[in-house]
């Protein structure tokens, strides 16, 4: 009789598994689905030039994300799209892992002030949600972490709530700490934050590489001396690029303070711009270059593909 009960109680236990199972690859279908109606619904096919590009990031695992002159354009899946939102004019574009944050100027048909300040938006979705500084502030050097949201960013001119320099928020531009950015170098042209670490920031300058872990108090140069850009963080990475006269692409580690240096496509009087890393590929990152064109690569630099020559499509 034991035997029977056990029998049964597997048999029920397998159904139950099976159809657990059923559900949640069902489930994981519908959501597949939906997502896949969003992308139709909210982009259509783009054929053209990309102009001043501000910014780049993964928005999906294989969706590139360009905020350029004209709105954000879209490369999934070796095809061009754009989005028929925001129409604007980014700066300071920062991917987080469930949307972007962003600052800049309104396009044409917007009914946004000028310039927008920080503002905070889904590629796929039509609304932004206002954090701040419309119609006095334009950020373009900002960087926001991936998953914890800090913001930092460079204030060029004062504002009603700043004076000119580096600050950050830490609860989505309900207040503001100015930084003391001891050490920061010449000249910031961009910032990144650590995904989870608020206290970890990057700072690329005229002068190089700079990184702090206090918070932006006080910062020490990684790099060799040169002009600095591209900064991405993973969990346990920096990424950077370096124009020396010659172009570099590097990985810094801060657990041991070693540097790698990443194979770059052939390039010709030209540099990295900005770094975006596939955070669902291990080997995938992509790059954009002063002159306007961009690569990918899925082998972490031992050969890469051009999807972006000069400003235009390929």
């Amino acid at each position: 009789m034991k035997i029977k009960i056990g029998i049964i109680m597997f048999i029920s236990m397998f159904i139950f598994a099976a159809c657990s199972s059923d559900s949640n690859q069902n489930e994981a279908s519908k959501e597949s689905s939906e997502q896949k109606e969003s992308v139709e619904k909210s982009t259509a096919s783009f054929d053209g030039s990309l102009e001043h590009v501000h910014g780049m990031g993964y928005v999906e695992e294989n969706t590139l994300a360009y905020a350029a002159h004209s709105g954000i354009k879209l490369h999934k899946g070796g095809e061009w799209l754009e989005s028929i939102h925001h129409k604007n004019d980014y700066m300071g574009f920062n991917v987080v892992d469930d949307g972007f944050y962003t600052s800049g100027h309104p396009g044409e048909e917007s009914d946004l002030p000028n310039p927008i300040g920080l503002q905070k938006g889904k590629v796929m979705e039509e609304g932004l949600s206002a954090l701040g500084f419309e119609g006095e502030s334009d950020f373009h050097a900002m960087g926001v972490g991936a998953r914890n949201h800090a913001v930092y960013v460079f204030n060029e001119h004062a504002n009603s709530e700043m004076e000119q320099g580096l600050y950050r928020s830490l609860d989505d531009g309900e207040s503001w700490e100015k930084i003391a950015a001891e050490n920061s170098g010449e000249k910031i042209f961009q910032i990144a934050v650590h995904p989870d670490d608020e206290n970890r920031v990057a700072l690329a300058t005229a002068s190089g590489i700079y990184l702090s872990e206090d918070g932006g108090e006080t910062f020490s140069r990684i790099s060799e001396e040169g002009q600095g850009s591209g900064l991405h963080f993973t969990k346990n990475r920096l990424y950077y690029g370096l124009y020396t006269g010659t172009p570099f692409l590097s990985v810094y580690k801060w657990e041991d303070q070693s540097k790698e240096e990443i194979g770059l496509p052939e390039m010709k009087e030209d540099g990295v711009m900005y770094i975006a890393k596939n955070p669902e590929k291990k080997d995938t990152l992509s790059i954009f270059t002063i002159k306007g064109s961009s690569y990918t690569t899925s082998d972490s630099g031992e050969s890469w593909e051009q999807i972006i020559e000069e400003g235009q499509t390929k």
